[in-house]
């Protein structure tokens, strides 16, 4: 939208009791539809190409401070979504060491539990196979994780007791260790995720604010950009319509003068066929 220039050219206030269609600057009052009858094409060409014309002339330094702003705004953008998407990468990481160090302690806890039931008439009744963890903001699974450590702690005084060969029992040590090694890489990760997400809320909300503002920024100068486009043309289509006899544009009034419609008359009427087509 281009910026409004008052005093020249412009529409007159809904408030004028009179009737009045244009504003002219040094034109005793408002104008009517029988003012505006009696100028001159030229003289409203002059008119319009003047108002562009002081439009023009406002709006580089406009477009120079919009064009300051909107850089700024893209950078804060830029900086805010990187670490965004750092973060991300960070969380993206984090889980897949989880999940993975969860999925090969699942597979030794199995392997344990079978040996464990096939050496000893007295089975062990616990250690229950971690679920996939979907929220790494979940405290209840990170109690889960702390549980099973516990549980194989559990296991090894129960193997001293229920297993009585030598080797089983030291397999069985040996898979407890790897078992809890794993627990512990996937706890540790698991905490970071916590962690993680309170901070990934925040850098979030601070990127949707910073690009929020990024594209107000970039929709001002746009439209800065395109009002100085649509001025130009303006410009060069006034210039050169005072070149000539404006015979083109006035095709409407001579219509009118000779007792035809008018453009605005001949809108609602083809409006009206389209309708009864409509119905038909």
């Amino acid at each position: 939208m281009c910026p409004k220039i008052r005093g020249l050219f412009t529409f007159s206030p809904k408030r004028t009791p009179a009737p009045c269609l244009l504003k002219v600057e040094n034109w005793p009052g408002c104008m009517t539809p029988r003012d505006l009858l009696a100028v001159s094409p030229e003289f409203l060409a002059k008119a319009i190409l003047h108002r562009r014309e002081k439009i023009v002339d406002s709006l580089p330094s406009q477009m120079a401070k919009r064009q300051d702003e909107r850089q700024i705004a893209a950078n804060l953008a830029k900086d805010s979504r990187a670490k965004r998407d750092d973060l991300i990468s960070k969380v993206s990481n984090l889980k897949k060491e989880r999940d993975e160090a969860q999925t090969s302690a699942n597979q030794i806890i199995a392997k344990l539990k079978i040996l464990s039931d096939a050496n000893s008439t007295n089975q062990f009744t616990k250690l229950i196979e971690i679920e996939k963890l979907d929220d790494e903001s979940d405290k209840d699974s990170l109690l889960n994780i702390e549980n099973l450590q516990t549980e194989i702690d559990e296991h090894k005084n129960w193997a001293s007791k229920n297993v009585e060969s030598k080797e089983i029992s030291d397999d069985l040590d040996e898979m407890r260790k790897n078992a809890k090694k794993l627990l512990e890489a996937g706890k540790k990760a698991h905490i970071a995720l916590m962690e993680l997400s309170k901070e990934n809320n925040k850098v979030q909300s601070i990127w949707l604010e910073n690009e929020s503002h990024r594209r107000r920024c970039e929709s001002r100068y746009t439209k800065l950009a395109r009002c100085k486009k649509e001025s130009d043309s303006a410009i060069e289509f006034w210039s050169a319509e005072l070149t000539g006899d404006f015979s083109e544009l006035l095709l409407d009034s001579k219509r009118v003068s000779q007792g035809g419609l008018s453009s605005r008359s001949l809108m609602k009427q083809n409006s009206g066929n389209k309708k009864s087509r409509r119905k038909n």
